[in-house]
């Protein structure tokens, strides 16, 4: 049984001079299931444009010169720069996610201090109460809870420091549950990041670029996988790094893919796509309100949603459909780089949300209805010159 040692883990230096010493066919197809790792280099690209059958001498031999060998190269190298940037973006996506969310915990963490500092040093609410609070901060409906808070306020039943001190409770288990719901987003996105960077590219994935039959990829496949294991364990063996037979022989192909996904995650450079918002200007505002942790609870998680899942591209396919998230969950996380609050800017913020109404204080006018304006005589004469006057025969 082949197994892989915790410790065991293979020099970056050492898998690129393992595929640089194999020959170009060899090379060009690790490359090519590492493409979210490796770039192709001009000549693997040649090399795939030369390979490819020509379809008009499929019953004979095939010609030495192809005369559009020229547009080959071009149409691989695009097909290439196109898995490329998606099989990239894919990876960079749950790292936007997870670095979002982070900021984001920061800032709640402080928020939640800052709460807790209140009800302890201003509100004197006692511990116990703190605690109970905060075991029940999940499963508390918090509408309801303030709506009747509010009724006794304007009702008289309550003073003021009462209400503030009722009301910074339901908040702390505001905050509460949002670190609960970042926390929760944070384990997915991190279990995505890791999944999307241990996938290597699918055989119809590599015959499509090739521009090659599916049929005659496999046998090539185990050729070039073969040749490479055997080559980096050559050069493991002769600096002594593999670890002793009867700790277990690692996967080294696995362990492959492991060293290159701990390598920085590339940065895409995206515009605005509209789908998640009709504008750019309307987007920007919603992140904002998102990162300033100012957005209803009932809607932060469906705009969360929105900003983090993969859009479906009608017109472009697959290409496209990570250009959405990466576009704005970029523009979050610079938005959240430059929240930088104190934590007495946190309190005067709580004590901005749990502040009551002033009693009697007075309710907007209601707004008039606008009077139909009744038109003179010398303006309907204008208005009768426009439409042309009724014939009074024909009215009659």
């Amino acid at each position: 049984m082949t197994t892989t040692t915790q410790t065991f883990s293979i020099p970056k230096e050492d898998i690129q001079a393992a595929i640089d010493s194999l020959s170009v066919q060899n090379r060009t197809m690790i490359r090519l299931l590492l493409l979210q790792y490796q770039n192709l280099e001009k000549e693997d690209i040649e090399y795939m444009a030369t390979d490819q059958p020509d379809s008009r001498f499929m019953a004979g031999g095939q010609p030495t010169v192809k005369p559009s060998i020229g547009e080959a190269i071009r149409e691989v190298g695009a097909r290439a720069e196109q898995y490329r940037k998606l099989f990239r973006q894919k990876r960079e996506r749950p790292s936007l996610q997870i670095e979002c969310l982070k900021k984001q915990m920061a800032l709640t963490d402080s928020a939640i201090r800052a709460a807790e500092g209140l009800l302890t040093d201003r509100f004197h609410v006692d511990p116990v109460t703190i605690k109970e609070r905060k075991k029940a901060a999940i499963s508390a409906l918090p509408k309801p809870e303030i709506r009747r808070l509010n009724k006794a306020w304007d009702l008289d039943e309550i003073s003021e420091e009462d209400y503030q001190t009722t009301r910074l409770l339901i908040e702390y288990q505001t905050l509460l549950r949002r670190k609960e719901r970042q926390q929760r987003r944070l384990n997915f996105a991190q279990n995505e990041f890791e999944h999307s960077g241990l996938s290597p590219l699918q055989d119809h994935e590599i015959a499509h670029i090739w521009g090659i039959p599916l049929g005659s990829l496999s046998g090539r496949k185990v050729k070039a996988m073969h040749n490479y294991l055997t080559t980096l364990q050559s050069r493991l063996e002769a600096a002594n790094a593999m670890p002793d037979p009867i700790e277990g022989r690692p996967d080294l192909w696995r362990e492959t893919i492991r060293t290159l996904s701990q390598q920085p995650v590339e940065r895409s450079v995206v515009s605005f796509i509209a789908g998640i918002e009709r504008t750019e200007e309307l987007l920007l505002e919603k992140l904002k309100t998102l990162a300033e942790g100012e957005m209803p609870e009932e809607l932060e998680s469906s705009f969360w949603q929105l900003i983090a899942r993969i859009h479906d591209s009608e017109h472009s396919g697959p290409w496209s459909n990570h250009a959405r998230s990466i576009f704005a969950l970029q523009r979050l996380s610079a938005t959240l780089s430059d929240l930088d609050p104190t934590l007495e800017e946190f309190e005067d913020t709580l004590l901005k949300i749990i502040t009551p109404q002033a009693k009697g204080e007075a309710l907007p006018a209601p707004e008039q209805q606008e009077k139909e304006v009744e038109l003179g005589e010398q303006a309907l004469g204008v208005l009768n010159a426009f439409i042309g006057e009724i014939d009074d025969k024909r009215s009659g």
